[in-house]
C-alpha cells in the first residue's frame, strides 16, 4: 500500500499555512482574530466562512465545511489525503516520496487528472511536429509571444483520430479513467481522439490544475469553430473562468477583475501587461463564475466584443454579477472591435483608460436598450426589466442604491421605483413554495438531548485547552463509552493518547487522524469556539460528572424498559431490579468519586 512517511507529512503540515493555502482560492478580509470570505462549498452571498490562523482550521457557519489545511485542499481538489499532501508538497516546494505500492495514482479523479497531464504534453509538442509548425507561425502572427505560449500551454492536436489514445493506452489507465477524462470519444466504430487538428487552449482550475481542454479548428472545413473538453469530474464549465490561476493575486491587489470573452482576448491583454484578467470563453456568463470571482474581488469591469452580441452579453453577464452581490461595470469598446485587436493596434493604454471610465451597468444598459426610451411605455418597459433584475439582490442597502441609480438614469420618481419594486418582491415571496415542517417536532427532540450533547461538546473542547491538568484529569478518569454521540467518541478516541503530553493536542495531527467527513466538521467548529469553554479543573471535573450521570441514566432507561417487558418473569424482573438498584448507587456517588480524587 502506498503511503508518506510521518516526517514528510508532519513536514508539510508545519509549511502549509491555512490563511496562505485557503488565500489561494477565497478572498479573505480580517474581522477581529479572523478573515472571512464567501465559502467556496456551497452558494452564498454573505460570507460565513471563516479562517483563524492561530489555530490553523477554517470553518463554515453556513454549510458547517471546516478543517485545517490538509482537510480544505482534500475537498476542493477532490484528492485523496496522499495526493493532498502531494499537492501542497508542490506548493511549497517539499520533496514527497511515496513509500511501496507502483506509484500510478489508483483513484478515479487521480487518473483523470493524470489523463489531462499527459495530454497536455501530447499537445504543446504537436507545435513542434512538421504538421503543427503552420500552427506555431499562426499563433505569432494573431500576436502571441512564445513565452505566452509556454505559459498557457497552447498547443496543437495533430489530425490523426487514435495519437493520443494509444498514448493513453500505454499508460494503462482504466477503461472508466478515459471515459470520464473527456479526451475520448466512444461510439458504434470504436474510440477515437475528441481533439483532431486544431489548436488547443489548456483550461485550469482555479489552483493551476489541468481540468480540460478546448480546441479551435485550423484550416479545417468543420463547421465547430470550437470543440470543447465535456463536462467531467475535474470540470464543472460553469465555475471555470480561463487564466484565473495565473491572475488572482493580480486581481486581488487591483481590486479589479476584467472579463473578457475569448482566449485570444485574454492571452493579448495578459501579455500586454493587464494582468488583472480572465475570459468566459464560449459559455454565458453563470452565477457559478460570478461566485468564483467574488473571492478575489467585488469589482468586476466587462470588456466584451463592440458587436450588436458582445453587447447584449456583456449587459446579462452585469445582472448575474449583480445578483451575486458583485459591482459590475462595462467597458465601452469602439463599434465592431474586441479587446484582442484593439490592444494588438493601438496598445494597452486606450484600454485601460476605458476600464477606467466604464459605465455603470444600468447606464450601459440605458444606452443600449432596444426600444425608444423617450417613448413612455417604452421607458416603463425598461424600467421594469431594470426592477426585475434588481429584485433578484438579496440585501436591501443594494437594492436601494441600484433603485436611485436607476430613478437618476430614467427621471422617474424613486418612491414610484421603490412601490413596484415592492410589488415585485411580494410576488417573489408568493411564488415560494410554503413547506410546512415539523420544526416544532424537531426542537423538541433537540431539547431532549441538547444538555447532554453540549456537555459531550464542552469536554472534546477540554480536550485541546492549555492547562495541562485540566486534560490529564479527563486523561485519567473519562470513558470514552461514556459518550453518546459517536462522532464526539471518534474525536476523543484520536485525542486520547496526546491527553498526557505537557502540550495541548496538535489540531492538525488530530484533523488528520480522523477518517470521517463528518468529524472533521464537527471537530472544527469546535475548535473555532474554544474560547467561549471554560478552562478550570472544577468545570471539567462537573462535565466528567454530568456525562457519566447521563450514561447511566440511559442504562437505567433501558432497564426499566426491560422491566415493563418481563412482567411475566420472576427471575428475569428481579435481576433487573438488582441492576437497576446498583446503578442508582453508583450514580448517587459518583460526584464524592471526583471529590475524593482532589489532592
Amino acid at each position: 500500500m502506498a503511503r508518506i512517511s510521518e516526517q514528510t507529512i508532519e513536514h508539510v503540515r508545519s509549511r502549509a499555512d491555512i490563511l496562505d493555502v485557503v488565500s489561494d482560492y477565497v478572498q479573505l478580509k480580517r474581522r477581529g482574530q479572523n478573515h472571512f470570505g464567501l465559502c467556496p462549498f456551497h452558494n452564498e452571498k454573505t460570507g460565513s466562512f471563516s479562517v483563524n490562523q492561530s489555530k490553523q482550521i477554517y470553518h463554515c457557519f453556513g454549510c458547517g465545511a471546516g478543517g485545517g489545511a490538509i482537510n480544505f485542499i482534500m475537498e476542493i481538489e477532490k484528492l485523496n489525503f496522499i495526493d493532498s499532501i502531494k499537492h501542497l508538497g508542490e506548493r511549497y516546494g517539499i520533496p514527497v516520496e511515496i513509500e511501496g505500492g507502483s506509484g500510478r495514482p489508483k483513484e478515479l479523479i487521480a487518473q483523470i487528472s493524470e489523463t489531462q497531464n499527459v495530454a497536455v504534453k501530447y499537445f504543446t509538442n504537436g507545435l513542434t511536429i512538421k504538421e503543427g509548425i503552420p500552427v506555431l507561425d499562426y499563433l505569432h502572427k494573431r500576436g502571441l509571444s512564445d513565452d505566452t505560449i509556454t505559459q498557457f500551454q497552447l498547443g496543437y492536436s495533430p489530425n490523426s483520430w487514435d495519437g493520443l489514445l494509444n498514448i493513453l493506452r500505454k499508460e494503462k489507465f482504466s477503461a472508466e479513467a478515459l471515459n470520464q477524462s473527456g479526451l475520448i470519444i466512444s461510439s458504434e466504430k470504436g474510440y477515437f481522439d475528441r481533439f483532431r487538428g486544431r489548436v488547443m487552449f489548456t483550461i485550469q482550475n482555479t489552483a493551476g490544475k489541468i481540468v480540460a481542454f478546448a480546441g479551435r479548428v485550423f484550416k479545417g472545413d468543420d463547421p465547430a469553430k470550437y470543440v470543447n473538453s465535456p463536462e467531467t469530474p475535474l470540470y464543472i464549465k460553469s465555475n471555470i473562468l480561463y487564466g484565473l490561476w495565473a491572475t488572482k493575486q493580480k486581481i486581488r491587489e487591483e481590486d479589479l477583475a476584467i472579463v473578457v470573452e475569448g482566449y485570444l482576448d485574454f492571452l493579448q491583454l495578459y501579455q500586454s501587461e493587464i494582468q488583472n484578467i480572465v475570459a468566459v470563453s464560449g459559455t454565458a456568463f453563470t452565477d457559478g463564475q460570478a461566485r468564483e470571482l467574488g473571492k478575489f474581488t467585488r469589482n468586476v469591469a466587462l470588456a466584451y466584443d463592440g458587436d450588436k452580441a458582445g453587447i447584449s452579453a456583456a449587459i446579462r453577464a452585469g445582472y448575474v454579477l449583480l445578483r451575486n452581490g458583485l459591482s459590475p461595470k462595462i467597458v465601452n469598446l469602439p463599434e465592431g472591435i474586441d479587446p484582442d485587436d484593439w490592444v494588438k493596434d493601438k496598445g494597452s493604454k486606450p484600454l485601460l483608460d476605458a476600464v477606467e471610465n466604464a459605465d455603470s451597468l444600468l447606464k450601459f444598459h440605458f444606452q443600449h436598450f432596444k426600444g425608444d426610451t423617450s417613448n413612455p411605455s417604452e421607458l416603463a418597459k425598461f424600467s421594469n426589466e431594470s426592477l426585475m433584475e434588481i429584485a433578484q439582490i438579496s440585501d436591501p442597502v443594494n437594492r436601494e442604491v441600484y433603485v436611485k441609480t436607476l430613478s437618476e438614469i430614467t427621471g422617474l420618481r424613486d418612491a414610484t421605483l421603490f412601490e413596484s419594486l415592492d410589488t415585485l418582491l411580494k410576488k417573489q415571496r408568493q411564488r415560494q413554495p410554503t413547506q410546512k415542517s415539523d420544526k416544532t417536532k424537531e426542537s423538541t427532540l433537540t431539547s431532549k438531548s441538547s444538555r447532554s450533547q453540549r456537555v459531550e461538546d464542552e469536554i472534546i473542547q477540554l480536550c485541546f485547552v492549555k492547562d495541562q491538568t485540566v486534560r490529564r484529569f479527563l486523561y485519567d478518569n473519562l470513558d470514552k463509552e461514556w459518550f453518546s454521540s459517536t462522532t464526539n467518541k471518534r474525536i476523543f478516541d484520536v485525542a486520547f493518547i496526546h491527553l498526557h503530553s505537557e502540550f495541548p493536542p496538535d489540531t492538525g495531527v488530530i484533523l488528520d487522524g480522523l477518517t470521517d467527513k463528518n468529524d472533521i466538521q464537527k471537530l472544527s467548529a469546535l475548535i473555532f469556539e474554544i474560547e467561549k469553554v471554560s478552562s478550570d479543573l472544577t468545570f471539567a471535573k462537573d462535565c466528567v460528572i454530568r456525562l457519566e450521570k447521563d450514561f447511566i441514566s440511559n442504562k437505567l432507561d433501558k432497564l426499566r424498559e426491560g422491566l415493563k417487558q418481563n412482567e411475566s418473569n420472576n427471575e428475569d424482573v428481579m435481576s433487573i431490579i438488582t441492576k437497576i438498584s446498583e446503578l442508582q448507587k453508583e450514580q448517587n456517588l459518583i460526584r464524592n468519586k471526583y471529590n475524593s480524587n482532589e489532592k
